[in-house]
């Protein structure tokens, strides 16, 4: 990081990218140093466009168990149901995972010891087929590096919440068969692979990130098999076989 440089400055192209629909190009160490700095941007870029209400949609995931997760916020204005159109006008590229999404029944208030996994799946009101919508507003995310990435919102571009799962709590979700289309066109087709073998592995991690669970918060859990780019515009369609679908139309 270059001295001298804070949150607002490293927010700046972020919003810029933002306001003039155009991907901005940054250096890696002219960026956050820290995970820290990387939420403290996350967090200026929402009060900016969103103001200072709370996140009610989340993304969080992480590339191995060992590895500490990493968590964004999900703009409202880019959260939407199954059959939604969304503007291709608001996206400056466009990928797609197939994802389940946890929406939460009740509060899980914060406190000094981390939720156990009975505390959290007793809070969850329903589990949900989404796609999570990937768009970046860097140019070269490979190059700027993680950190970046990171301030970015995780290249977070929306997310589209679809079917609720029934029986979720009894369900074998390494036996699912998943799969991605895009304009009617198979992208991929994996039978199991949840995120980390286990999709609610994230999750007490995220609620002492976030302060706490409240309820009514969504939150998307990783990726089943891959990101997939696709153009605009498009229809985009995640089916978790026998158990339920989400779909959308960017354009």
């Amino acid at each position: 990081m270059i001295p001298g440089m804070d949150t607002k400055t490293f927010a700046a192209p972020l919003l810029q990218a933002y306001r003039e629909h155009r991907a901005v190009t940054v250096a890696a160490d002219a960026g956050p140093a820290s995970r820290e700095q990387a939420y403290a941007t996350q967090r200026a870029i929402w009060q900016t466009l969103v103001g200072r209400a709370r996140p009610t949609a989340w993304k969080v995931g992480a590339p191995t168990r060992e590895a500490e997760p990493t968590a964004a916020p999900i703009f409202p204005q880019r959260l939407a149901a199954s059959g939604a159109t969304l503007p291709a006008a608001s996206f400056l590229g466009l990928g797609i995972e197939a994802e389940i999404a946890v929406r939460f029944g009740h509060d899980l208030p914060p406190r000094a010891t981390r939720y156990t996994r009975d505390e959290i799946l007793d809070a969850i009101a329903s589990v949900h087929v989404a796609i999570e919508l990937i768009d970046t507003r860097l140019a070269a995310p490979k190059v700027a590096g993680p950190l970046w990435s990171l301030a970015d919102n995780l290249v977070n571009g929306g997310l589209i919440v679809g079917d609720a799962i029934p029986h979720w709590r009894e369900l074998d979700f390494a036996a699912l068969t998943v799969r991605v289309s895009a304009n009617g066109g198979l992208r991929a087709e994996t039978q199991g692979r949840p995120p980390l073998d286990d999709l609610f592995f994230c999750l007490p991690w995220w609620i002492e990130h976030v302060g706490g669970a409240q309820a009514g918060d969504i939150v998307a859990t990783g990726a089943w098999n891959g990101m997939h780019p696709v153009g605009l515009p498009v229809t985009v369609r995640v089916d978790f076989v026998g158990v339920g679908s989400a779909e959308a139309r960017i354009g």
